[in-house]
């Protein structure tokens, strides 16, 4: 049994925040997220309760707890633009060095850590080398996950002002994180990648330059191995709709509780549901449904209104430029992935609840209420989540035979 080192850390760092004076309550007050994510926290707790398992809520609050904790470190201390700065720029080092990982790990089998390559098999005979990272990145998929985001912050335009005085930076940096993506030859991962790169374009040269842009970047990635083979006839993309089969089988029967916190193959079934959404519309029902894209409703309403920010600093706009591709990207990457509770996504939520309060600080006021309105128009999103799912399902079905 091993020492739980990192929740004595957790446990050490959030009393160090009380004693060096971190703490403020008005840091929670200007972002509706701070809520939505101690709610969805007990939500999940509730769901084991539920389910007639009251160990679950302790359970429940300890393991998710590690996220939470995270997310309000960095709420409460990251208050200044250095130390946004210095907390980006170690998330980007980092995403270097499991880049670096991958691209070593490819050519010569074995990456720095140790971690070999995956060999997938796509056909008879065949087999593709998937980069992979170490530890809880040592799936391909989540690997790439991780270091899209960060691509976000590097690109020319939003790198400049918002994270150096230089776009040199950027552009070196993007060229290990950029092929370490490919070298996973995650389809997800390079989707993601598309997107980050298509909300770069349209801001650069608008909508329409952007989709013939985004049409050719796309026409260049068929070229990768395993990026081709993208419809539900494949035998990775079949089994992905059974996964999300399965998930909404699993709702219709638990709409209110779903099946619980981290249970989807608590009965049998051997596989997760390889979409975010899907995962927590099943563990969690609609309620935590509903409170996980409350994430998504917020932070969009707060990059917004960022970016409508006149007479701010300078580095307002290329940040909240680098954050909405950063989130979309994430997004996207996760509609095929299993990341509902992973530590990234809550790190850039606090990123945005960062942002929002160092503006408010300097008299900028980018936060809103939550009313019946953003509830309703959460519910409607939600919903029209579930229909969208299902109909895909049905569809490509349908299409693949």
């Amino acid at each position: 049994m091993g020492v739980p080192i990192m929740d004595y850390v957790a446990g050490g760092a959030i009393i160090f925040v009380f004693l060096e004076g971190s703490f403020n309550k008005d840091k929670f007050k200007n972002s509706p997220i701070n809520k939505l994510l101690l709610f969805f926290w007990v939500w999940l707790a509730i769901t084991h309760v539920a389910h007639g398992w009251l160990g679950g809520f302790t359970y429940t609050i300890q393991k998710f707890g590690r996220v939470a904790i995270l997310f309000y470190l960095i709420v409460l201390t990251v208050d200044n633009v250095r130390k946004l700065r210095v907390l980006i720029w170690t998330l980007i080092l980092l995403s270097t060095f499991l880049s670096l990982e991958a691209i070593v790990q490819f050519y010569t089998g074995v990456g720095l850590g140790g971690a070999q390559a995956l060999q997938r098999h796509v056909g008879e005979g065949e087999f593709v080398a998937q980069a992979r990272g170490i530890g809880i990145f040592s799936d391909p998929n989540d690997l790439a996950l991780h270091v899209v985001p960060m691509l976000a912050f590097l690109v020319p335009a939003f790198h400049k002002k918002a994270l150096s005085r230089t776009m040199i930076t950027g552009v070196i940096l993007l060229i290990p994180l950029v092929t370490g993506v490919v070298y996973t030859r995650s389809r997800g991962g390079i989707m993601a990648m598309a997107f980050v790169a298509w909300i770069y374009l349209r801001h650069r040269v608008g909508l329409a330059f952007s989709v013939v842009g985004l049409v050719m970047l796309f026409g260049l990635l068929m070229a990768i191995p395993r990026f081709e083979d993208v419809g539900s006839g494949g035998g990775s993309a079949q089994s992905r709709l059974d996964h999300w089969a399965y998930g909404l089988m699993e709702f219709r029967a638990n709409p209110i509780f779903g099946m619980a916190y981290d249970s989807f193959t608590a009965h049998g079934y051997r596989h997760t549901a390889h979409n975010s959404f899907v995962l927590v519309l099943a563990e969690t029902g609609l309620f935590g449904a509903m409170l996980w894209i409350g994430f998504f409703y917020a932070a969009g309403r707060h990059i917004f209104a960022m970016e409508r920010v006149t007479r701010g600093p300078p580095w307002v706009e290329p940040m909240s430029k680098a954050l909405e591709a950063a989130l979309g990207g994430w997004m996207v990457g996760a509609f095929f992935l299993s990341q509902s509770y992973g530590f990234l996504l809550y790190i850039l939520l606090a990123i945005i609840v960062a942002v929002v309060n160092i503006l408010a600080k300097q008299g900028i006021d980018i936060g809103f209420v939550w009313r019946k309105k953003q509830t309703r128009n959460v519910f409607y999103i939600t919903a029209g989540m579930v229909v969208l799912i299902h109909v895909m399902v049905r569809a490509l079905y349908v299409v693949g035979g």
